[in-house]
């Protein structure tokens, strides 16, 4: 018998309530979540930022493709006084370059934007999909540098945050360079920030490698940038104070797509230890560290990578090789007690579409270059480029939420720690 009837022709469409940027919260999805208006066919790299503490900031790129001629960089902004996220607006300007990767940070009074630029490729080119291809020409990217005044920044009017409003762009380093995570501020008023550098003779990465330059407080460089001893194949560190501030700790992202990396510095940054690997996956994909008011760290990153492979040795590996396993999911948040040493507490905050037989796999959805930060003591902030980099997707839950339970607690026992939302 076939039945007369579909539930489907039942159910509520509530589609047409959703809007761009429009903070939700829903009974099945975990903490309050918007989807940033897209600015092009991909939209990727996110980075937030407080920029005062009534105004959240996200900053990424987007444009018809990564390396492609109008990859541009795009702001919007989400304030106290609700509306959700703005309208976003374009604050780069070189339309003949591919502008990527970028990150902000405030310091003397002014907003600061860095970001790659660099020479483009044929859109054409289909060589992107090449896991031996050096298509993305990151050896050509310079850093570039601006700033906005925050004193005549006012978040509904775009003209005094949009791009003419910065200041002219400026090359900050002398030769070229990459940059994914803000410098690292210090007690003097400097500034760390992790770059890497990409040499064409690296084929697909591999042999991309890792520096820390120093920045004065409005933004310029300091001598030279100093080299992360080992550091081929770990890129896109990111730095966070250890729990008793006594030294700094970086992590990295593995081109060899096995696990995250970390590094030590006993000297606020002056010379660091060669990276060794974490306990938590990495799929050759971005990470970011946080250190969080209760003490413990956060790490937001891809829950999946190879194994490490008993027959071959890392350095048996040819120049350049990097391992790509395309798996860009799920997105996950780890914590720990103990300076990222060990990661007792983990949760997925986004598993894509639920594709994951041979044949479909791919159309899971990349949950990619995930950034987080902490606003209020214990409420955690992510955005990451969301269904294979159609939008940013941003979330915002509480550290317990990714615990499960609260550690400090006379007893042990879960709770329900998301009914107190």
């Amino acid at each position: 018998m076939v039945p007369p009837f579909s539930s489907f022709d039942q159910a509520q469409d509530r589609f047409e309530d959703l809007a761009w940027g429009q903070v939700l919260v829903t009974p099945f999805e975990l903490g309050a979540w918007a989807l940033l208006e897209p600015m092009g066919e991909q939209n990727h790299a996110p980075q937030l930022c407080w920029i005062r503490p009534d105004l959240l900031g996200c900053v990424w790129m987007a444009g018809s493709g990564e390396g492609t001629a109008g990859m541009s960089v795009f702001l919007s902004l989400l304030g106290a006084e609700g509306g959700g996220w703005s309208e976003p607006q374009r604050i780069s300007r070189d339309v003949e370059r591919s502008e990527q990767n970028p990150l902000l940070f405030v310091s003397e009074g002014c907003l600061h934007l860095i970001h790659s630029a660099q020479v483009v490729r044929d859109p054409e080119d289909r060589s992107a999909l090449e896991t031996s291809s050096s298509f993305s020409m990151q050896w050509t990217a310079v850093l570039r540098h601006q700033r906005l005044a925050l004193e005549g920044l006012d978040p509904s009017d775009p003209e005094t945050w949009s791009a003419e409003a910065w200041s002219t762009p400026l090359d900050l380093l002398d030769d070229p360079a990459f940059c994914r995570h803000p410098p690292h501020p210090l007690e003097n008023g400097h500034w760390l920030l992790p770059i890497y550098r990409s040499l064409e003779a690296g084929g697909a990465f591999g042999h991309d490698h890792s520096e820390m330059v120093g920045l004065d407080p409005v933004g310029q460089c300091l001598g030279q940038p100093v080299s992360i001893p080992d550091s081929t194949g770990r890129v896109h560190g990111s730095v966070v104070a250890s729990r008793d501030g006594a030294q700094l700790l970086q992590f990295f992202r593995s081109r060899l797509a096995d696990q995250i990396y970390r590094s030590v510095s006993t000297d606020d940054g002056q010379t660091w230890s060669a990276p060794e690997p974490t306990q938590l996956p990495n799929n050759n994909s971005s990470i970011q560290a946080c250190r969080l008011a209760s003490g413990r760290l956060a790490m937001i990153f891809n829950r999946f990578g190879f194994a490490p492979d008993p027959v071959s040795s890392e350095e048996q590996l040819e120049w350049g090789e990097a391992r790509w396993p395309r798996t860009r999911w799920p997105l996950s948040i780890a914590i720990s007690d103990d300076d990222g040493l060990h990661w007792p507490w983990i949760r997925d905050i986004d598993t894509g579409f639920g594709f994951c037989g041979p044949m479909n796999w791919d159309l899971n959805g990349q949950l990619a270059y995930p950034t987080l930060i902490e606003g209020k003591p214990g409420e955690l902030h992510a955005a990451y480029s969301w269904a294979g980099r159609q939008a940013i997707r941003y979330v915002t839950l509480r550290e317990l939420e990714v615990i499960g339970y609260d550690p400090d607690a006379s007893a042990f026992g879960f709770s329900d720690v998301s009914s107190s939302r």
